[in-house]
């Protein structure tokens, strides 16, 4: 499955590009996720918490940088997580491409996705919901980081809170549902006007 997403960020490309190569200071950018501070044969060992809805998943995996291309400000990652307590897995390359726009930074993002287990029953669509969602929560909080907020955490901190997913698929669902009701409704009268002829 392939993603595509773009967000900005209101930092400049001079810091963005290398916050962005620091793994374990950009992974406080995301709730849920810790980090081990140092690698282990160049891949980053951690864990992501996520919930959607009642449901609180912890996934344990790898995050490693794969290539980088200094003069395009391009480069790529790669993650590979399994939930550790259920059959749920998820092996993602991620692509990224820095761009500077008016003082900010826009970062164009592209994911090559393979996911098991109960998530790889949403689809594509509820899966792009989820990324953009996730993106622009990242998005806040790697401004945060590089504004300073973050400079007193430590750098393996984390927060013990799970990202929720939920906002970021109840929009959508909802504004699909209600799409899905009118052109029930439009159907119904529709139909009766048609019968009645």
């Amino acid at each position: 499955m392939k993603l595509t997403n773009e967000f900005v960020v209101a930092a400049p490309l001079e810091r963005t590009w290398p916050a962005l190569l620091d793994v374990p200071r950009v992974s406080r950018a995301l709730p849920g996720a810790r980090i081990d501070p140092d690698p282990a044969d160049g891949a980053y060992r951690g864990t992501m918490k996520v919930k959607l809805g009642a449901v609180t998943a912890e996934y344990a995996g790898t995050a490693m940088i794969q290539d980088v291309d200094e003069d395009e400000r391009a480069a790529s990652f790669r993650v590979e997580a399994r939930e550790r307590s259920g059959h749920g897995s998820a092996v993602a390359t991620i692509r990224t491409r820095l761009a500077p726009e008016d003082g900010r930074t826009r970062v164009s993002v592209e994911t090559d996705l393979e996911v098991t287990g109960r998530q790889a029953q949403l689809g594509r669509g509820i899966m792009q919901d989820l990324a953009r969602g996730v993106l622009d929560r990242f998005a806040e909080g790697l401004e945060r980081e590089l504004s300073g907020g973050a400079d007193t955490q430590p750098a393996d901190a984390a927060s013990d809170e799970p990202l929720d997913l939920g906002g970021a698929v109840l929009g959508p669902l909802r504004e699909r549902a209600l799409v899905f009701a009118a052109g029930l409704v439009v159907g119904v009268v529709v139909g009766r006007i048609v019968s009645r002829r």
